[in-house]
């Protein structure tokens, strides 16, 4: 699927692209200005800023311009939450493959969106090609022409193929590939691990983690002013610019985990200092069993002294 931007802030952008990456990841995407007189890239979704078009409110001229730089691609609109004067177009019958969204948005608004454009893709049927029917020219016949010599035809016999014999005994049974799917440790099978240490155990980031896991809001927790953890845990992603072996010392050391201070985020909010931060979205899942094998199973397999 290939979506285009048209008429997002920088901001915006770097936030739905950093979304289209870790939640669409066989789509495509690109942003154009806004410019409702340019020719548009081809593209199978649109996400259009309307206010940016000039297209804040209604009239007979914004209707025509956006009905003509749609060209009937399914689309998600951005409009501002006090606008009411889009309504008009929202209620015809033909609105079926436009999304309206209201400004601001959250992650599972624009998901959904997303998700309705797409399935407004999916939906449009495809005109099959027809090829033109080509009649023959009938040319009269001369009376006293000679009947045309018909050459003989070749008697094609049938050929029996013992279905029997077409496999050869000797072929292998397909084989399946083996997968690299990484393992992974959900949120509550990490809050069980947890359930099990010894009280005296050092585990006070380990805890953090674990209370923070069970609410859906995303946070961060910062190490230093520019290193910092970030995890969505309802939208199952971790991003970080700390060196892993750095966590998991972190995690074996309640000294150093006085240090760390922990705030909650938005979604725009984790996806923007994400992106700033240069740090792409890894599976939450893969990181917490990571962490687990690093630090839990690396105590629970130690000798004993």
């Amino acid at each position: 699927m290939k979506l285009l931007m048209a008429g997002l802030s920088t901001r915006e952008e770097a936030a739905l692209g950093f979304f289209l990456d870790r939640s669409f990841k066989s789509w495509t995407w690109q942003s154009v200005a806004p410019d409702a007189q340019a020719a548009r890239p081809p593209s199978d979704v649109l996400v259009i800023d309307m206010a940016a078009f000039g297209w804040a409110h209604w009239s007979e001229a914004a209707e025509a311009q956006l009905l003509d730089w749609l060209q009937d691609t399914p689309a998600v609109l951005l409009v501002s939450a006090h606008d009411r004067s889009w309504s008009v177009l929202q209620k015809r019958p033909v609105s079926a493959s436009r999304v309206w969204l209201a400004k601001p948005y959250g992650t599972q608004a624009m998901r959904e969106a997303l998700e309705r454009a797409a399935a407004a893709v999916r939906a449009t049927p495809v005109v099959p090609v027809v090829s033109a029917v080509v009649r023959p020219v009938m040319r009269p016949v001369a009376a006293q022409s000679a009947p045309a010599t018909v050459p003989a035809r070749a008697v094609l016999k049938p050929v029996k193929v013992d279905l029997t014999k077409a496999a050869s005994p000797q072929a292998e049974p397909a084989r399946t590939e083996p997968t690299d799917e990484p393992p992974g440790l959900s949120a509550a099978e990490f809050q069980a691990r947890l359930a099990t240490l010894p009280e005296k155990t050092p585990h006070a980031f380990l805890l953090v983690l674990s209370e923070r896991l069970s609410q859906a809001d995303a946070f961060e927790a910062r190490f230093t002013v520019q290193n910092s953890l970030i995890i969505h845990p309802a939208n199952g992603w971790v991003a970080t610019n700390t060196p892993l072996q750095v966590i998991y010392r972190l995690c074996e050391s309640d000294a150093m985990a006085s240090a760390v201070t922990v705030r909650t985020l938005d979604d725009a909010q984790a996806e923007e200092r994400a992106q700033r931060l240069g740090m792409p979205p890894q599976d939450l899942d893969v990181f917490l069993w990571n962490l687990v094998a690093a630090t839990l199973d690396k105590r629970a397999a130690a000798p004993l002294r």
